[in-house]
């Protein structure tokens, strides 16, 4: 999980650019074991957009979810079993609910990591698939728009301020405590 954080944000896409082509690995791959006919268009669209956000940002969910799993007691799940309950139940109603806050913390991290973007989609999307940080970039360097530069990133920080108060309000730090 941390081996992505050894390269840069720009030689990962970049790579999935080389990945992703008409004659790149997938496509040759999926043509060779007989799933496609011929090679599909993987980049330049929203599908590479997500396959390349999804391995830039998997990092920064997994690591909070861990964090939050590894400090969890298996006397908790034990407890749950010796009363009775089988596997999935005590999973399900003990485990899962306490990993909340890390699951919570992940999706705040990626949504705030995802909503400012701006290299990833710029180089795998095509132009329906630019994120609002590309819009200010646009309006702030090429139209020279500074009123709606600025319009367009109140409404990133108005986005993120109000999924941060959503976050603190289910799984704030009052409710991250175990005992």
């Amino acid at each position: 999980m941390l081996l992505p954080f050894y390269t840069s944000l720009l030689v990962r896409t970049a790579a999935w650019v080389v990945v992703l082509q008409k004659e790149g690995l997938v496509n040759d791959a999926l043509v060779w074991l007989g799933l496609l006919h011929a090679p599909v268009q993987l980049v330049f669209n929203r599908i590479g957009v997500y396959i390349a956000m999804v391995h830039i940002l998997l990092p920064y969910m997994v690591l909070p979810i861990f964090s939050v799993m590894k400090n969890i007691s298996p006397d908790y799940v034990r407890a749950a079993a010796s009363l009775g309950a089988n596997p999935t139940v005590a999973f399900a109603r003990v485990y899962f609910p306490l990993t909340l806050p890390g699951v919570g913390a992940g999706s705040l991290l990626v949504f705030i990591l995802a909503i400012g973007y701006y290299i990833t989609p710029a180089l795998l999307g095509g132009p329906q698939d630019q994120m609002i940080s590309y819009f200010v970039a646009y309006f702030t360097n090429i139209t020279i728009d500074w009123g709606m530069a600025a319009a367009l990133g109140s409404v990133l920080l108005a986005a993120t301020l109000l999924l941060y108060a959503v976050y603190t309000r289910l799984v704030g730090i009052d409710r991250m405590r175990l005992g």
